[in-house]
């Protein structure tokens, strides 16, 4: 998802494609999340070893010592952001660094001692979109912004969701990333229905600061409904399918909303404009 959302951001701002170019983008952009993801694992070992969904990860399960990933996982890193840097531009390796390490030394440790967690969370995570646009461009734009804003507002349900789902495994482990019990309260529904709100109204904006036009206007209300409807029910009566069902829409979601943008933009708005 990581280098899809990349790719997206690049493909909105590219105007001539250089193929050497991309290769570094995209594969420093990998290394570099491969190198957050890893880096993420051995923080977290001890705490995933106490958890179902994580106890067979490579470390937890013994098939790799912390010394060997750590090791890896800073190479992995290092190397990424050194593609983006010489390949690319210091612009988009910046980003990265920005990248990797509000995610393993922000979000990472804030994940056992406070729900601020899944907001820091989200910020690295609305980052890549924004490295496409600028390794497409070499600068800022109101449309990196939009598209930074929008990963960052979908984050929210997506992760919250999953988190209610595996709450009592993650209690497990030590980590207090809901507000609440989602079972007997209403504050974490209550976040879920209003970032999807949130989320379709901001997608519904994309076309008035130059991205997309008709046919993303109205995919996105469309697409921004069903996950809003879905919120809502859940927000009604809380119940893990209902949980997992915001979670699976979430993930549909992302990928249709960042393709149809894609397509609209440099193909369909070439023959109809807003």
């Amino acid at each position: 998802m990581v280098l899809f959302t990349a790719l997206i951001g690049y493909g909105l701002g590219v105007s001539q494609l250089i193929f050497v170019e991309i290769f570094c983008f995209l594969f420093g952009t990998l290394l570099t999340a491969m190198g957050a993801n890893g880096l993420n694992q051995w923080w977290e070992r001890k705490r995933d070893a106490l958890m179902l969904r994580t106890r067979k990860r490579p470390i937890p399960s013994g098939r790799l010592s912390s010394g060997h990933a750590l090791t890896v996982t800073l190479v992995w890193s290092l190397t990424g952001m050194l593609l983006l840097y010489y390949g690319v531009n210091s612009l988009t390796a910046c980003l990265a660094l920005i990248t990797l390490t509000s995610y393993v030394l922000i979000y990472t440790p804030l994940k056992p001692y406070s729900t601020v967690a899944i907001l820091a969370g989200a910020i690295p995570g609305a980052i890549p979109p924004m490295m496409g646009w600028t390794a497409a461009t070499n600068h800022f734009g109101v449309e990196a912004w939009v598209l930074g804003c929008l990963l960052f507002l979908w984050q929210i349900p997506h992760f919250m969701s999953l988190a209610a789902i595996y709450r009592q495994d993650y209690a497990k482990g030590g980590y207090q990333l809901l507000p609440d019990n989602p079972e007997i309260e209403g504050v974490t529904r209550s976040i879920i229905v209003i970032f999807s709100v949130a989320l379709l109204c901001v997608t519904l904006l994309t076309p008035f600061v130059g991205l997309g036009q008709k046919t993303f206007f109205l995919g996105a209300f469309l697409f921004g409904l069903a996950l809003l409807i879905v919120s809502i029910r859940l927000y009604q009566q809380y119940s893990v399918k209902n949980a997992r069902q915001v979670f699976l829409a979430s993930i549909m979601y992302l990928p249709a909303l960042m393709t149809l943008l894609l397509i609209d933009e440099r193909f369909v708005s070439h023959y109809w404009s807003f």
